[in-house]
């Protein structure tokens, strides 16, 4: 079920919402969800990333947090350049949580 919010935004962002909107011919409701949908998909993946990064969580959970494939946020840490930290202990963790 969808929930209202509002937010106040500057004069400049309005008008990049009703750009938008009027170039992919709809309202300012949907190209806000769109936007917001997107935003917080790159935020969460950004966290996730960093949270990677600094070794806090491993890589099965990194991509959980993202709500990604591992071998999808696997890609995306190598765009980054953040190395691979994944054990034999990790595989065999991954591996028992997939296939039990």
């Amino acid at each position: 079920m969808a929930q209202g919010v509002i937010a106040r935004v500057p004069s400049e962002v309005k008008r990049e919402i009703d750009f938008f909107a009027k170039q992919e011919q709809t309202d300012r409701s949907t190209i806000i969800r769109k936007l917001l949908t997107s935003a917080v998909k790159q935020k969460r993946l950004d966290y996730a990333l960093k949270e990677y990064a600094e070794r806090k969580v491993s890589l099965g959970r990194a991509a959980e947090l993202a709500k990604m494939q591992i071998s999808d946020f696997m890609e995306e840490a190598a765009r980054h350049r953040i190395p691979i930290n994944y054990t034999i202990e990790d595989l065999n963790r991954d591996f028992k949580a997939v296939f039990g």
